[in-house]
């Protein structure tokens, strides 16, 4: 506290707002090592698939971001994308996509046709945060 604070009010940052996250990724070791480390600060919420996370859509639940893998069997990230532009639009702009490469010529196209934040697996966590408090605004 400094002379000039109010008696009772300390001049330290508030602490952070806990996030509402949301991670579909299909490898079970990077969806869980990302459950326990961003769930030390946030509620998160684990999705395998982009099937499971569109039913939580469904169900009416909303996040303050979403992190998904780029690149998963089945139901891919671009598929989700497009998915949830029907299902769930309020959440696209609170997107990040995950991904080990896009080595796919769909996968490039997506990624310069959309403007949501890709972040390269192995990510600096500190870049994870900054981006997902950024998506959450």
């Amino acid at each position: 506290m400094t002379s000039s604070d109010p008696p009772g009010r300390s001049s330290a940052p508030p602490p952070e707002e806990r996030l509402h996250l949301l991670v579909i990724d299909d490898d079970a070791l990077v969806r869980t090592s990302l459950g326990h480390v961003l769930g030390l600060d946030h509620r998160v919420t684990l999705a395998p698939s982009a099937e499971h996370a569109l039913s939580l859509f469904a169900a009416g639940e909303r996040f303050d971001a979403v992190l998904c893998d780029l690149n998963m069997p089945g139901m891919d990230g671009v598929d989700f994308y497009d998915a949830a532009a029907r299902d769930a639009p309020d959440q696209l702009a609170r997107t990040v996509f995950l991904t080990g490469g896009a080595f796919t010529q769909r996968a490039q196209e997506f990624l310069q046709r959309v403007s949501n934040p890709t972040l390269q697996k192995p990510f600096d966590l500190l870049e994870l945060r900054r981006v997902l408090r950024s998506v959450a605004r």
